[in-house]
């Protein structure tokens, strides 16, 4: 088996912990979870998870640009999925834009 095909999740953990957890990556989450509350109490609506999405998107992306944070192919996938499935009635009241978020910010 190849070294890096499969890592453990000591190693992944070790390599997540590296990135240290700032006042801006706070901030962030603070933010981010604003818009999936709003995205609960309004999920009824039909669209109304894309536009929460949209904006989330369009405040996401330039913050994380300005914080040195460049996005990548997985980013921009992570994102977009996250736009499709906060549409989706049920699934949109899990903390989607929060776990992407978290995930754009950790990701190498």
């Amino acid at each position: 088996m190849r070294d890096n095909a499969v890592k453990r999740p000591d190693v992944i953990m070790k390599n997540a912990l590296k990135k240290p957890v700032t006042f801006n990556f706070m901030c962030m989450i603070a933010v981010a979870s604003t818009f999936d509350i709003i995205g609960i109490f309004l999920n009824e609506f039909p669209g109304v998870g894309v536009v929460i999405s949209v904006i989330a998107d369009l405040t996401f992306i330039p913050w994380f640009y300005f914080s040195g944070i460049k996005f990548n192919s997985k980013r921009i996938a992570s994102m977009g999925t996250m736009s499709i499935l906060e549409d989706i009635p049920v699934v949109g009241n899990l903390p989607l834009i929060v776990v992407n978020v978290i995930y754009s910010y950790y990701s190498s």
